[in-house]
């Protein structure tokens, strides 16, 4: 068991080391907001790798540490405020914001890619940047399919697959009605989210249930550890180190299940039916 214990604390050493030196590492081809989220996993990662080696250390359980590690690099996703919920919402309404703006631009008699190039600065933040990096790709003479597949792989996201593919379309088709068709999809994208955040107001009691729940979980087994170990002795040879992780992969398991309950689902990234006239 001391062993096993030794051999957990040293690999966790070396993947904080080494994901640290990772995560610091520049890479000039990423955008700023991809580099953001593996700077968030590095630290995921070496906050997990942390807890697991001092829970390894003091309780010297293999699997404790295992669950423990595991449950840190979960916790701001099982126990966050919405926070993905929040910034998909954020997201739709700046898609919905830009795509007026170019059904605007359209209906000025400018073509599509001057469009773009006017309305770039116009965008809101959370696409902001990828917009004005598509206006800036037009500018040094990238094809128009190409760059919108650019920004299509950066903002990942299905609003903008919806805009970029009638873009691309009304390029190769000369679809005469696009400013309408950016109008319905204006307003698609608004009752989307006006949607999401009524059932984000009524999945916020079974969040915060659920939460309650995980918390009380992790409360009551750390507590039993600190304030009566006896009881938790059994825990501490094989077959108790295997009941535990048996135990614990249930839990997970729950917990994921919660997760995906109160989780709003996004819809397919397939628009079919586009009609020719403006949303009413």
């Amino acid at each position: 068991m001391d062993l096993l214990c030794g051999l957990l604390t040293g690999v966790g050493v070396w993947l904080v080391v080494t994901g640290a030196r990772r995560v610091d590492r520049p890479e000039a081809h990423m955008v700023v907001w991809r580099r953001v989220v593996t700077r968030r996993a590095g630290y995921r990662l070496a906050a997990a790798v942390t807890v697991g080696v001092v829970v390894a250390v003091v309780t010297r359980w293999p699997v404790a540490a295992l669950l423990a590690g595991a449950f840190t690099a979960a916790a701001p996703t099982l126990l966050g405020g919405g926070r993905a919920e929040a910034e998909s919402l954020a997201t739709l309404e700046a898609i919905a914001s830009w795509t007026e703006a170019l059904r605007g631009s359209l209906r000025s008699y400018a073509g599509i890619e001057q469009a773009i190039k006017d309305t770039a600065e116009l965008a809101k933040p959370p696409v902001h940047t990828h917009t004005v990096g598509l206006a800036a790709a037009l500018s040094a003479g990238v094809r128009l399919p190409v760059a919108l597949r650019g920004f299509q792989t950066d903002v990942d996201h299905h609003a903008a697959d919806l805009v970029a593919t009638a873009l691309r379309k009304a390029t190769t088709s000369h679809t005469g009605n696009l400013a309408a068709q950016l109008g319905w999809l204006a307003h698609a994208v608004r009752e989307r989210v006006a949607a999401m955040q009524r059932v984000e107001t009524a999945r916020t009691e079974a969040k915060t249930s659920a939460r309650l729940v995980i918390l009380i979980v992790v409360g009551v087994g750390v507590g039993l550890y600190l304030f009566n170990r006896p009881l938790l002795a059994v825990y501490g040879t094989t077959a108790g180190q295997v009941v535990l992780l048996l135990i614990g992969g249930i839990w997970i398991l729950a917990a994921v299940w919660l997760q995906r309950l109160t989780r709003i689902p996004e819809p397919p990234r397939v628009l079919t039916g586009t009609p020719n006239t403006d949303p009413p």
